[in-house]
């Protein structure tokens, strides 16, 4: 089965320790309550949307952020604390899309660090130094390349879940028709009986998790090519190869 999909990733909106340039992984802050309206034009262009999966990490930054983009875009206010905490049913919150531990250095900057050896250390190779009672970066690499193959799994079980004789039928007569008129795909479908699936899916998270995605499924791609700031989408369409996804960027 030839499985594509659009991944929306976007990064949570603008933190306390964004704006202070703090490193920022496990802590569990929210979003400032000044940047939540930078998120309405997402807002506006998801609103329409359909997503056969949303995924979500589990920090509170993350869930604030997922709760404005997917309120009602005909609202005249942005939503408010009590609708911001909210879990939606269906998003499927997931630790493994949590930003890496940072240990002792969370809500740390530059300037506090800078004459520390092993944080000079880790700046020149964040593979070979861990941050001091923070994650390393082979558990941080391989819980994203996890989540990535369960998101191929999670589908491909969407999927089969779906697989029944009436859907077939026509999925069939709709290839058909599609391939006579040569018309253009849908942004979210999927068709069974020509073994080619097409599905969107958003997945909000942090800074490093999307450039480690970007990384993991974009051909010579440095984890730190990717730049992409708080409140703002990276667009990839995937496709998987029998083993792992391959990907080309969408969206700068």
């Amino acid at each position: 089965m030839d499985m594509r999909i659009t991944l929306h990733l976007v990064r949570h909106g603008r933190t306390l320790w964004n704006e202070e340039r703090r490193y920022l992984g496990h802590e569990d802050q929210g979003i400032l309550v000044e940047e939540r309206e930078q998120l309405l034009p997402l807002r506006d262009r998801f609103f329409t949307g359909q997503f056969v999966r949303i995924y979500c990490s589990d920090l509170l930054r993350c869930r604030q952020t997922l709760n404005v983009i997917l309120s009602d875009s005909k609202m005249a206010a942005i939503p408010d604390d009590e609708v911001l905490g909210r879990i939606i049913p269906g998003v499927m919150y997931d630790p493994r899309l949590r930003e890496l531990d940072f240990g002792d250095w969370e809500g740390k900057t530059y300037e506090d660090l800078k004459s520390d050896i092993s944080y000079r250390r880790w700046i020149d190779n964040p593979a070979e130094v861990t941050p001091p009672n923070g994650e390393s970066w082979e558990a941080f690499r391989s819980r994203l390349q996890a989540f990535l193959t369960g998101l191929h799994l999670d589908l491909k079980e969407l999927l089969h879940v779906e697989e029944d004789p009436d859907t077939l039928v026509q999925a069939e007569a709709e290839a058909e028709a599609e391939a006579e008129a040569e018309a253009e795909a849908m942004p979210v479908g999927y068709v069974l009986g020509a073994q080619r699936v097409e599905l969107d899916v958003l997945v909000v998270t942090h800074g490093g998790v999307i450039r480690q995605i970007a990384a993991a499924v974009l051909p010579h791609t440095e984890f730190w090519e990717t730049q992409v700031s708080p409140g703002e989408e990276l667009k990839l369409q995937l496709t998987w190869d029998g083993e792992r996804w391959q990907g080309v960027r969408l969206s700068d």
